[in-house]
């Protein structure tokens, strides 16, 4: 029996979630007060078919226990667990909507219950009925017999007509949360008798999104191969890891369209979905636009990057090379930020934050210590360019910000005279974030740490020596690659 019959809820308190619909039910069945018709809207393995069960053990349950909840040991109830009460009728409405059906039902619903005290109809996927077969239904709920109960269950409830919905007690099942999802797959998992990974089941229940039902079959795949682990997880479902995607988000930001579609062929070429990875990286944009809420400069940025993936994963299924849209995008995205990166010459800088979302603060914490454990540079003597160029990356590391951080890496110690150091950046855009007093002052403070001294900041652009052959005014040489220059970069078209 597959897992997710197995732990089917067979009374309220077993069923996780929708707190609502089942506390008003069990009310109505304490004071004899139940709708004869009930509406169950909302996602796919949300519980609607199991309340829907309970509600039909709980209606006829010979000794029902605590807040109406159903024995499950008397002839009536193990007769619902094992689909055998000929008065609960279970009418699946994708293949049986049309009007004969309802026809059928309206004929027989007049007959009082053989076993039970009451008969409950269970229409599951009601939208599916035609036109015919809700007018034919509506006349049974408008006057339904005494003995008769009905539950409509839906995953669209805007396709049910209005004149069944008005004469429906509605409830809308809503997605079940991560930490409920995880907490029963742990349960299961504990039963089972099962080797786990709490990691791997918090990603479960996050890639179930809100359906128990997915999340426990998804659970049973994993058990059969063995331990449940989140690589093993990741590795099924063709996940990308968030290594990927932060380096991907960080090629963008830097420009780098050549490297974003390489680390793209990368990914391709271990497996992965591009559809799936499309979905990931959207997802890890939205996770950064939270993240950058309070800076609007850079969440424009990443807005920018939300809506052209958006629109390449729209283009996937028509596009006759899956991997092109996504490409396109790549370009698209490099030469946006290029225009925020102008604009930015003119405003307030761009601090937008690429940090990882999980980063390992175990990680940080060790570099801090291994460069703590280090001699400052003044205690070796006085401090030489040398030294600087040498303790270059100490400094980078000790540098909280990361995007202070990858702006640094683009420039290099170059002279050091009278206290002052001289930092060369290749890019005038990246040169221009350290420019900033605030920016300065965490650049300074790293160095002190690791070299014990305060030094002063002089930043300059590198100057480009160009060849007779190649060489340019100085307006050209600094014109940005326009989306078409990009392009042929990238794919290797060479100008006529």
């Amino acid at each position: 029996m597959s897992l997710y019959l197995k732990y089917r809820p067979q009374n309220f308190a077993s069923l996780v979630g929708q707190d609502h619909a089942k506390k008003t039910i069990q009310s109505a069945l304490k004071s004899n007060s139940l709708s004869h018709a009930y509406l169950f809207c909302g996602p796919r393995g949300t519980g609607k078919t199991s309340l829907a069960r309970i509600l039909a053990k709980g209606l006829n349950c010979k000794n029902p226990v605590g807040d109406m909840e159903p024995c499950n040991k008397c002839e009536i109830c193990t007769s619902i667990n094992a689909g055998k009460l000929v008065d609960l009728i279970e009418i699946d409405a994708a293949s049986n909507r049309g009007i004969d059906e309802i026809r059928e039902l309206r004929e027989k619903i007049v007959f009082a219950p053989s076993q039970a005290k009451t008969k409950v109809y269970i229409i599951d996927e009601v939208h599916m009925l035609t036109k015919e077969a809700f007018n034919a239904l509506l006349k049974t709920l408008e006057e339904p017999p005494a003995h008769a109960y009905f539950v409509l269950a839906t995953t669209e409830a805007h396709k049910i007509p209005e004149t069944i919905v008005s004469r429906c007690q509605q409830f809308s099942f809503s997605r079940i949360s991560i930490s409920d999802t995880s907490h029963r797959l742990q349960e299961i998992a504990d039963n089972e008798g099962a080797s786990y990974e709490k990691e791997a089941l918090d990603l479960i229940a996050k890639l179930s999104a809100g359906g128990l039902r997915d999340a426990i079959g998804l659970l049973e795949q994993m058990m059969t191969t063995g331990e449940v682990t989140q690589e093993r997880v990741s590795e099924r479902l063709g996940l990308t890891g968030s290594e990927h995607l932060e380096k991907f988000f960080k090629y963008l930001l830097e420009r780098k369209p050549l490297k974003a579609i390489e680390l793209l062929n990368q990914i391709k070429v271990k497996g992965k979905s591009i559809p799936q990875f499309l979905q990931e990286l959207i997802s890890h944009f939205r996770g950064h636009m939270l993240i950058n809420l309070g800076n609007s400069q850079d969440t424009r940025i990443i807005l920018g990057f939300i809506e052209i993936f958006i629109e390449a994963r729209r283009q996937i299924d028509l596009s006759p090379i899956p991997e092109l849209p996504i490409e396109v995008a790549v370009i698209k995205a490099c030469e946006f930020n290029s225009d925020e990166s102008e604009e930015a010459e003119k405003k307030p800088e761009v601090k937008v934050k690429i940090e990882t979302i999980e980063k390992k603060k175990e990680e940080k914490t060790a570099k801090m210590k291994e460069s703590e454990t280090m001699p400052p540079a003044s205690d070796r003597g006085e401090l030489q360019i040398e030294q600087i160029k040498k303790d270059w990356q100490r400094v980078l590391e000790a540098i909280d910000t990361p995007f202070i951080k990858m702006s640094l890496t683009d420039g290099e110690p170059v002279r050091y005279e009278s206290g002052i150091l001289t930092i060369a950046f290749k890019s005038n855009t990246f040169m221009d974030k350290i420019t900033n007093a605030a920016n300065q002052a965490v650049v300074q403070k790293a160095f002190e740490k690791v070299l014990g001294n305060r030094l002063s900041l002089n930043l300059e652009v590198k100057k480009m020596e160009l060849s007779p052959l190649t060489k340019k005014t100085n307006k050209e040489a600094e014109k940005k690659p326009s989306a078409v220059e990009m392009a042929a970069e990238v794919f290797g078209i060479k100008k006529s």
